[in-house]
């Protein structure tokens, strides 16, 4: 009896032991699972099934990392191991007819590096894998016909199967351009391509397909946007007062032989205190043209040959968008509406105001074969935003001679400033710009070399919010544009105006009703009001920024169109490029793709 009682309490014991340690192994293994998933969100799990798209570089030469067997169905070559794994570096070659899955490829003509003559259709299949979010095509080498007329007749490359519909076919010498443009996943892209042969063509296009997950936000810089309040007034002479009428020729100002034939303004006096190299600065009269006349767009002048740090010397005559645009507006120049008044009111960026010195230290100037362009503003140590109506059709061979000039302020002298002339080491576009409808106005430089932020140069901010619209705030347009019709050419110094933003809605109503054509859009648009002043020609790509309270400003548009006789007084409101609607495609392209550099492999 006495046994059986021992054995029931041992029994008891050890199965009260039991549920004890099983109740501390239950709660240690709770406590377990949940640190794990704490770590988990913390270090931001990826499933194994998630797809990769790593890329490999051999030298100058980018490839896709695939497994061995996919590289041989796509007839690559091999070029080494990509890192510890065993993927390869498959360097993936296509021509016309073709198609891939690769992430990376090339495609050539036929005959490449050489060109070819035969006349063609040469499609280009890319099959987009999964959790693609964005193609990226970099036109390494790219001769086609060149643009007649503002479009491509004769040869044309027109990409099919984007997230916006068929894109507006490009042609001429695009070598060095890059465009970034979405996709939807596992579907195809076609780089539908159409040569006649005469003249003789050749490409060399870079595809590479961008995961959802490696696309990057844009930031903007720490402390970008910061207006130089203690700017000071720019003077351009030693004695306290002179005539700007015939200053003595130098190397960095007109000559007389380099003077319009139209300057035949009145002379005005300019007040001076400095000693900056002297310029010429006109102010001329409001036009008294016939309609009909044909408005000629000049641009200030061109890069002395002998200083190649941004200074300019003479003026040439430049058409600076896409003589598509143009027409539009000659439609309705014979029409009473677009008459000049007899006595219109004294406007002149034409209206505004002449800007501090660097006051606005994220200005820049662009030129091609050295001849002044249009404005553009810097949002990175390497990156300038402006219009791409300014480059289409504007440069007639590759990158080679672009140029943009920061932290200038007088574009006839070099020494007023802390300026720099950068050259380009792509030009980023948009793929659906349109010249004839002037949608998709956007586009971005990659400079040479990243540049150090100073007092006179620095990044403006890009917004972060993008549902803000800005409407009925005050905002801030700068420019070297035109100031005057008679002028034909634009200013020397670097002008401001400022005016409400409008209501975006009665913006595209007004559009409409005159121009069904060219016309805003919303979102993709920001309207300014021109009651007492407008951009004009030259002012095209240029920033429009909103300061806050703290003297902190932020681009909230490009310029890019409004009446083609800068008219202020017709209601029709200055159009710009709506920063924010844009910050996606910003944030794509700018995007760096991680490269496995294997060429000590190869």
């Amino acid at each position: 009896m006495k046994t059986s009682v021992i054995q029931a309490f041992l029994l008891c014991a050890l199965l009260a032991g039991c549920q004890a340690g099983l109740a501390q192994s239950i709660s240690e293994m709770i406590s377990f699972r949940q640190a794990k998933q704490i770590f988990n969100r913390l270090t931001g799990f990826v499933s194994r099934n998630s797809p990769r798209y790593p890329l490999c570089q051999v030298d100058d030469i980018e490839g896709a990392c695939l497994p061995e067997a996919r590289c041989m169905a796509e007839d690559g070559r091999y070029a080494g191991f990509c890192g510890m794994t065993s993927d390869v570096c498959c360097i993936v070659d296509k021509t016309c007819g073709t198609a891939t899955k690769a992430h990376g490829s090339y495609f050539h003509n036929p005959s490449y590096p050489k060109k070819d003559n035969e006349s063609q259709a040469c499609p280009f299949t890319i099959h987009i894998d999964r959790e693609v979010c964005a193609v990226r095509l970099d036109f390494l080498d790219f001769e086609l016909a060149p643009y007649g007329d503002g479009a491509c007749f004769i040869d044309t490359l027109t990409v099919l199967g984007t997230k916006l519909g068929p894109s507006t076919p490009v042609c001429g010498n695009m070598t060095g351009w890059t465009t970034t443009f979405t996709v939807d996943e596992e579907t195809d892209v076609i780089l539908a391509m159409v040569v006649q042969g005469n003249p003789a063509y050749k490409f060399s296009i870079r595809a590479t397909q961008i995961g959802c997950k490696d696309i990057n936000v844009f930031q903007s810089p720490t402390y970008s946007g910061v207006r130089n309040e203690d700017a000071v007034v720019y003077t351009t002479a030693k004695s306290t007062t002179t005539t700007a009428t015939t200053p003595e020729p130098t190397s960095t100002m007109f000559t007389d032989s380099d003077k319009d034939d139209d300057d035949d303004d009145d002379d005005d006096e300019i007040t001076t205190e400095s000693s900056f190299t002297s310029t010429t600065l006109r102010i001329g009269e409001w036009p008294s043209a016939k309609p009909k006349d044909p408005v000629t767009i000049r641009s200030i002048g061109h890069f002395n040959e002998e200083d190649e740090e941004g200074v300019y010397t003479n003026s040439i005559d430049a058409t600076l968008s896409m003589s598509a645009f143009k027409r539009v507006f000659d439609l309705k120049v014979n029409d009473k509406f677009w008459q000049y008044e007899e006595n219109p009111p004294d406007i002149r960026i034409v209206g505004g105001e002449n800007t501090k010195l660097n006051e606005w230290p994220w200005q820049v100037a662009l030129a091609y074969n050295k001849i002044f362009l249009c404005g553009g503003s810097l949002i990175s140590d390497r990156h300038i935003l402006t219009a791409a109506h300014c480059i289409f059709g504007s440069l007639s061979k590759d990158i080679h001679n672009l140029r943009v000039s920061l932290g200038d302020h007088d574009l006839r002298t070099k020494n007023e400033t802390k300026s720099i002339t950068s050259g380009v080491k792509r030009v980023l576009f948009n793929l659906h710009y349109s010249p004839s409808t002037m949608a998709h106005d956007i586009a971005l430089f990659e400079l040479s070399n990243p540049v150090n932020f100073s007092y006179s140069i620095s990044a403006v901010k890009v917004p972060q919010d993008l549902s803000q619209m800005f409407e009925g705030e005050e905002a801030i347009v700068t420019g070297w544009g035109r100031y005057n019709i008679s002028h034909k050419k634009s200013h020397d110094i670097l002008k401001q105006y400022r005016a409400p933003l409008m209501n975006t809605d009665k913006c595209v109503e007004r559009w409409r009703m005159i121009f069904p054509e060219i016309n805003a859009t919303k979102p993709n648009h920001v309207c300014l009001d021109i009651t007492h002043g407008t951009p004009c020609h030259g002012d095209s790509g240029g920033p429009l920024v909103i300061c806050g309270d703290e003297n902190t400003c932020t681009q909230v548009g490009v310029v890019s169109f409004g009446h083609n006789q800068c008219t202020n007084n017709i209601g029709l409101p200055a159009v710009f490029t709506r920063v924010s609607h844009y910050k996606p495609w910003i944030d794509m392209s700018v995007t760096q793709l991680k490269m496995h550099n294997i060429g000590e492999e190869k």
